[in-house]
């Protein structure tokens, strides 16, 4: 049971999402790479408020090819979707205690992108939702929310 944020942690999610079947047929075709930027909002005791956290991922045709945490800033440009989010809330998102899809559509997720390509794969969401909250065993050594 990896602890969030650490290179087990990401590698662990990456193979769960390449052993599931409902990934690869909701996924698109292609490549796209997708940023994911965590901003501490007081309410983390793993991200300070202030600090950032930023990982990639790339899908290439349907499976996870990387799952990194990136060192500095990232190149925006680089990257087909930019999902922005509070820190807690992303850690809700991966304890199972806060809906993705509803925190994006009231915009506490902020997101760039093609939206076109969001909505056509709108069920990926659902389903990543699902592997980050039920398969991925999360240890939480300073707590797990909600805090």
């Amino acid at each position: 049971m990896p602890d969030i944020y650490t290179r087990e942690w990401y590698d662990e999610i990456r193979d769960l999402l390449n052993q599931n079947p409902e990934v690869e047929k909701h996924a698109p075709r292609g490549q796209y790479k997708v940023l994911a930027e965590l901003r501490g909002d007081g309410d983390s005791p793993y991200i300070a408020s202030g600090s950032e956290l930023s990982f990639g991922i790339l899908f290439d045709d349907g499976k996870c090819a990387e799952y990194y945490e990136l060192n500095g800033p990232p190149s925006r440009n680089d990257f087909d979707f930019i999902f922005e989010f509070p820190a807690a809330l992303f850690e809700g998102v991966a304890a199972g205690t806060v809906d993705p899809i509803d925190a994006g559509l009231k915009g506490t997720i902020k997101i760039t992108g093609d939206m076109r390509i969001l909505i056509q794969h709108a069920e990926l969401v659902n389903i990543l939702h699902a592997v980050y909250a039920k398969e991925v065993e999360t240890s939480w050594p300073k707590g797990k929310p909600p805090y």
